[in-house]
């Protein structure tokens, strides 16, 4: 009887662990990005801590505001408004997995707002401000991304153009939510270093820190469907971009060791839309490639909203 304990021990460690990754994963943990300069700690903004904190103080110092929208789900989500004096569109800015709009978007904001922009920079769900006990990888959050397309509509009327932009998770958000079409008012998506899906980017994880993905990956996707209520397999990036016709601007650091630079490319290669851009900086890692080619990539972005907003600055 002895082997049996054994085995039953074994099998509750492995079920404890992997409970325990689904946690670190999907679980709301607001003490992570509660101080913004402990955030800016983390190796991914080390580097460019005070361009960052450069961002946020610019930000402090315009007009905005603090917009609330109900989810599809009854959750109440964040979003924080900079008007631009005679927009000529709005960009939408959703930053990634356990991030937050400073700490992903205080680099470039003002390369977008410059460009005749209104911002909008949205909290994801379970993160922040923002309601919500599960982050979702990119499948609950995607149906959000048309929720904040509609309060643009009602706000500024169904014609006002709209960018959508995501870096990271985010990138993946707003790639996702084109599986169900955009209204004709969003012009273009701007996606960088997003994932393929949950399953892929959490495999890749797990497999990185030395760990096999079989039982672990599978495990804890069960938990996700206990818990969190979303499959790891329940939708993926290629599957909503096959048939995508708007514009599409792709980014991805070559040397990302976070999300492998080949999901961004498998993305680019099956997306149906006859205007897509595929940047790829070769030393730049995880969200890195506007800091370490920005020149490049601002002269890209610059002809790509040009393109999308069918006008020139």
């Amino acid at each position: 009887m002895l082997w049996l304990w054994i085995l039953l021990a074994v099998v509750f460690l492995l079920l404890a662990a992997c409970f325990g990754f689904f946690l670190i994963a999907c679980l709301r943990i607001d003490r992570l990005t509660a101080d913004l300069n402990k955030t800016l700690q983390r190796p991914v903004y080390r580097d460019c801590k005070e361009e960052i904190l450069a961002g946020v103080h610019w930000m402090e110092q315009q007009l905005h505001e603090r917009i609330y929208i109900r989810s599809y789900d009854g959750l109440k989500l964040a979003g924080d408004f900079f008007p631009c004096e005679n927009a000529r569109g709005t960009i939408l800015m959703f930053h990634g997995w356990r991030g937050t709009p400073q700490s992903d978007f205080g680099c470039a904001i003002n390369a977008y707002y410059s460009k005749g922009l209104n911002v909008l920079l949205v909290h994801q769900r379970s993160q922040g401000p923002s309601e919500g006990r599960f982050i979702t990888f990119g499948i609950r959050e995607s149906r959000d991304v048309h929720s904040w397309v509609q309060w643009h509509a009602d706000r500024f009327g169904k014609e006002a153009p709209i960018l959508l932009t995501g870096i990271s998770m985010g990138a993946t958000t707003v790639l996702m939510a084109s599986g169900k079409p955009y209204t004709a008012n969003v012009r273009g998506i701007i996606a960088d270093c997003g994932f393929s899906s949950p399953r892929e980017i959490i495999t890749s994880v797990v497999r990185s820190t030395g760990l096999p993905e079989y039982p672990f990956v599978p495990i804890m996707g069960m938990y996700a469907r206990l818990f969190a209520g979303f499959g790891f397999r329940e939708y993926s990036v290629p599957e909503a971009v096959k048939d995508l016709k708007l514009p599409v601007f792709f980014a991805h650091g070559e040397a990302d060791t976070f999300v492998p630079c080949h999901m961004t490319k498998t993305a680019y290669e099956v997306c149906g839309s006859p205007d897509k851009t595929l940047l790829l900086v070769s030393k730049a890692k995880h969200g890195a490639s506007y800091l370490v080619d920005r020149d490049n990539y601002e002269a890209q972005i610059k002809a790509f909203i040009n393109r999308c907003l069918g006008d020139t600055l």
